[in-house]
């Protein structure tokens, strides 16, 4: 729980995966099936987990560095359709975050999404979980350069018209806090999603929130 008093700033910038829904294991089953596909070795959980908030293609990447780059374009894209047809792993909002929105929205603050899922891949899961309404403005990873470069969120102030100082970055990888402390951001990371305490406690201004509540009962 954060115990420390913070001001309160003009826009929340989340990140999806592991912050907003639990989808790790659909993410695994997702990179499990490309890579069976074209005849790999699929990765272990726990490495993927390690990678969730960059982009496909940077995943992949890193988890077959041998590979030349067309093979791992090929496993992206793999990925992407088992994402969207192949794979039905159900995925779930964690507990408050419907709600939370919700209040962090009717209490002024502006939110948008920061993630390394395709464009395609976020509306299609705001569709589905029906919280477009609740976001200005969200960036993705196929739509410039991935996390942990700043650009993200450099894009992200730029369309809004405020400041770095104005913003605070929240997630769950030091991807997502190592990107906001590029761009000058403040950033807090949660401790139930894909990286450890140890790995973002040293990256996070503020202690980390142990669930969705203890973000919107410390900002509002």
């Amino acid at each position: 729980m954060v115990t420390e008093t913070m001001n309160p700033y003009r826009l929340l910038v989340f990140d999806w995966d592991g912050t907003l829904m639990d989808s790790r294991d659909k993410i695994v089953n997702c990179y499990t099936g490309a890579a069976c596909d074209h005849g790999l070795a699929p990765p272990e959980p726990d490495q993927v987990a390690e990678l969730i908030g960059l982009s496909i293609m940077e995943s992949f990447t890193r988890l077959y560095p041998e590979n030349p780059s067309a093979l791992n374009s090929r496993l992206a894209t793999s990925y992407s359709e088992y994402w969207s047809v192949k794979d039905n792993t159900p995925m779930m909002l964690f507990g408050g975050v419907r709600q939370g929105l919700g209040r962090l929205g009717r209490a002024g603050y502006l939110l948008s999404v920061a993630t390394g899922k395709s464009a395609n891949g976020l509306q299609g899961i705001l569709r589905e979980t029906g919280l477009a309404e609740y976001f200005v403005y969200t960036r993705c990873g196929d739509q410039g350069e991935p996390k942990p470069h700043p650009e993200m969120l450099q894009k992200t102030l730029a369309f809004i018209g405020i400041s770095s100082h104005e913003a605070v970055m929240i997630g769950d990888t030091t991807f997502d806090l190592e990107m906001a402390a590029s761009a000058g951001m403040d950033a807090w990371g949660v401790a139930y999603g894909s990286h450890s305490r140890e790995q973002l406690a040293p990256l996070s201004i503020w202690n980390l929130a142990e669930s969705f509540a203890d973000i919107v009962e410390t900002l509002c």
